[in-house]
């Protein structure tokens, strides 16, 4: 991770939900994003990058987020990183089971500036410093756009 900036990965098979998500990140500055859009990909891309918050899809094609996230878990070096779980289905009943699978927050797609606004303030009181501070345009998150398969 970069000093004084936080590495975000999303892992979305929807490349426009992604990017969407990577481009209100860019806006708010001081992030370093990396994207992967497909389960296969997430746990490596991870272990790499070393996320201090992962925004996870939890309907991924190759693999479940829920998957995923406990493959996340066993990974030392990933045992502070926040999950954050992302679906398009807002009468999803895996709320519980997101919990259990060590998802900090539950998110309907699209995401909102007020819900990435929230889940980014929460940085300050769980130890990885303050936000910082915006990101000049000139500055560009690193992109993995490997497309699905």
């Amino acid at each position: 991770m970069s000093r004084g900036r936080a590495n975000i990965l999303i892992v979305d098979d929807d490349v426009e939900v992604a990017n969407a998500l990577a481009t209100m990140l860019d806006a708010e500055g001081g992030y370093e994003s990396c994207l992967v859009h497909c389960a296969s990909d997430a746990v490596s891309a991870a272990a790499e990058f070393l996320p201090a918050i992962v925004f996870l899809d939890i309907e991924l094609p190759d693999m479940s987020g829920y998957e995923v996230a406990q493959l996340l878990r066993r990974h030392a070096q990933l045992q502070a990183t926040r999950l954050i779980a992302l679906t398009d289905n807002i009468e999803h009943p895996g709320r519980e089971d997101a919990r259990a699978a060590g998802f900090e927050r539950y998110l309907v797609k699209p995401v909102t500036l007020v819900e990435l606004h929230k889940v980014l303030r929460r940085r300050i009181s769980i130890g990885y410093g303050p936000v910082p501070p915006r990101r000049s345009r000139d500055q560009p998150a690193l992109i993995r756009n490997e497309q699905p398969a």
